[in-house]
């Protein structure tokens, strides 16, 4: 059984997560502070201030994701330069 991991794969998705995180966040500021919906203005105003929520909520997830990723890779490419080392070590102790 063969198991490989393509680790600047991993760095690209850690980056794309990180760079969407930065692009919600940023959509952030194309958000109206206020709203001249007549008498639906209440209604809006409150879509709005959930949309808002759930959107800062989505960027701390995605960013928390991007973090992840970003550390368990570089932990296997530790682990396994450890691992590499320790066979080297074996094979020139014979």
């Amino acid at each position: 059984m063969t198991l490989a991991f393509n680790h600047d794969a991993l760095a690209n998705i850690s980056r794309s997560l990180a760079d969407a995180g930065i692009s919600l966040d940023d959509a952030g500021n194309s958000m109206p502070s206020a709203v001249d919906g007549g008498c639906g203005t209440p209604a809006i105003l409150g879509i709005l201030a959930k949309l808002a929520d759930n959107t800062g909520q989505l960027v701390v997830g995605v960013k928390a994701v991007s973090e992840a990723v970003a550390k368990a890779n570089t932990a296997y490419l530790e682990q396994d330069a450890t691992a590499a080392e320790s066979v080297q070590n074996e094979i020139g102790a014979r």
